[in-house]
Formats: structure tokens, sequence, C-alpha cells
């Protein structure tokens, strides 16, 4: 009888315990070990060397309604990372959002990252000049917007985004650093992309505006794919009127389903006519399914000088030039060798 009544009751709470929606677990796990030249310290140019361990682990669900649509929601975090120290972050300061999702929409809430930096990242920037493209400038400085709505929406080959945010504030009113977006892209022919995309951003408690404009093409031709982009970036945020812009352009060919060789040259001017330029080219073989080997050289040079014996770098450039010590060199290299797993 003790039995009956024990199973009875397990059936019974298997049958009013609610449906739970699925969480997914992602993440990547990134290590490189790095050498640079021509560092700055108080000794002045030098050598550096050190390691990148990047871990960045994600959250995610969805749950959907009886008409269709769905709940959808990501918490995502790198717990350490970056050049030269492993850091430490909070919860959720990466992406922490929840939305709606339809057939090819979503609108989404929270904290997440900018349109305009994930559409630079990849894949123009696969050639290890990362740090001179979504890295820098305006988008460089506004990764994530952090109290944003934002519409994600596709119409065949077209896809279209749109952000607002509301600042670091939940005043709407005044300069709270509110920002918005809007942007897109469109497949064409075959394989090719073309994406477009301008932000801006109020100041934080000072008047003007600072805005990013951004646009790229990619085209395949057999092995090799052509890529080319461009960055207008303007700081007019109290009283500053500055402008750099960023010209980048890259070749990937592939040799086989594993192995890829990445070259790219980025070019930057501002109107001060301070001028940076950064070769490289990277090497990248599949070594498991989920995960790439890769070795990396980036040169880096300046060309304005400041009269003192150095160099003046481009309007919105600090640590992206590889941390070269511009008050006595002309130019730094970077060589890397590193693994990346996506799971």
């Amino acid at each position: 009888m003790f039995k009956r009544v024990l199973v009875a009751a397990a059936v019974a709470a298997a049958f009013a315990a609610p449906a739970f929606a699925e969480v997914k677990i992602s993440g990547s796990a990134e290590l490189d070990v790095i050498f640079r030249t021509n560092n700055a310290d108080v000794d002045g140019g030098r050598n550096r060397f050190g390691f990148e361990d990047d871990l960045q682990l994600a959250f995610s669900g969805e749950d959907k309604w009886d008409n269709g649509l769905k709940t959808i929601w990501l918490v995502s975090q790198k717990p350490g990372g970056g050049a030269y120290g492993p850091g430490a972050k909070a919860w959720g300061s990466r992406e922490a959002y929840i939305g709606v999702a339809g057939d090819g929409w979503t609108v989404k809430t929270g904290r997440m990252f900018t349109d305009q930096y994930l559409r630079h990242d990849w894949p123009y920037l696969t050639d290890g000049s990362g740090n001179l493209g979504e890295d820098f400038g305006v988008v460089g400085d506004k990764v994530w917007w952090t109290n944003a709505i934002q519409y994600n929406g596709n119409f065949g080959p077209v896809n279209v985004v749109a952000t607002y945010d509301n600042g670091d504030s939940a005043v709407a009113g005044g300069n709270n650093g509110q920002g918005y977006e809007i942007g897109g892209g469109v497949d064409f022919g075959a394989g090719g992309h073309f994406d477009i995309s301008y932000l801006g951003l109020k100041g934080n408690g000072v008047d003007g505006n600072n805005n990013s404009f951004f646009t790229g093409v990619r085209y395949p031709f057999g092995p090799a794919t052509f890529f080319f982009d461009f960055t207008r970036n303007h700081w007019g945020q109290g009283g500053a009127d500055a402008t750099t812009n960023v010209y980048h352009g890259k070749i990937n060919y592939a040799f086989n389903d594993k192995l890829s060789l990445h070259g790219g040259l980025t070019y930057m001017k501002d109107d001060n006519d301070a001028k940076a330029t950064q070769f490289n080219v990277a090497l990248h073989y599949g070594v498991g399914k989920n995960t790439e080997a890769y070795a990396r050289v980036r040169h880096i040079q300046f060309s304005k000088e400041n009269g003192t014996g150095g160099y003046v770098k481009p309007t919105g450039m600090s640590w992206q030039g590889l941390g070269v010590d511009t008050s006595s060199k002309k130019s730094g290299q970077e060589f890397l060798i590193g693994t990346w797993t996506g799971f």
C-alpha cells in the first residue's frame, strides 16, 4: 500500500510540475602567445612577451508561445581574458538581454553588443587587424548598449537592424549617453555581401554627439575572397570636432577546407594629417571539428613627427597601436600564435 501511494504521488507530481524552457550553454576558449616589439616602459622602447587567455561563457534559452512567437534570453560573460592579464568581470557585463522572436525577426531589450561592432568584427577582421577595426574609434569606445531596445529583421536577402539605447541613466531627457544605430546588410550574387551602419551617441553630461559610419563589401572568386571596409569616426562631444577615417582591405585564400591564409592592409588618417598604416598576415588551420590554430604577424607604423623625436597617433588611437612607444619609435611588430575553440 505504501509503495503504491509513493508511485501515485510521483506520477501526480510529474504531471503537476511546470515544463521548464531549455537552457543552452555555449562559449569559446582562446589561448594566444604574444611577442611585441618597441613597447614602452620607464626605460624607453622595449620588447614584450605575454599570454592572452580569453574565456567566454553564455547561457541562453527560448520558450515557444501558443501563437508561435518565442521568448528569448541570453546572459554571457568573459570570466577572464585580455592581453597580459586574466582580468575579472561581473556576470552579465558582456550581454544580458531578454526579448521576443517571430518568423525572421527579434525584438530584445537589455545589455547587448552594438550591431556595428559585430557587423565589423566578423568576417572583415579575421586577418588579425581587429584592434584597428571594431576596437578602434567611436564603436571601440561603445562596444555594448547598456540599456537598449533592438529590432533585427530579415526580408529575404536583406537584414535590417535598428537600436535605441536609453544611456547609463533611467532619465530619458538630457545628455545621459543615449545612443542609436541603424544598419543592415544584403546578400548578392554568388556569395557576395554588402553591409552598412550608422551609430550616434549623445554625451554623458556634456553637449554634442559622437558618430560612426561603417560600410563593407565582400565577394568570393573561387578559393579567394576579397573584402573592403571603410569607417568614419567623428568626435563632437564636449566641444570636440575631430575625424579619423579608416580604410581596410583583406584577401582570404583557402587552400583546402582546413588551411587558409588571410592578408590585410589598414590605413587611417585624421583631420590633422596624423596617419597609421598596418600590414598583417595570418595563417589559420583547423586542427579539430571546433578548434583552429593560427599564426599571425602585424606591423604598424606612424608617419607624422611630433617635433621632439617621436610620432603622433591618429585621433582615437591608444592601446590599439600594439603598445608602440611613439615618443621615440616609429613602428612596432606583433608575433602571435594561438588556438581558438568554440563550444
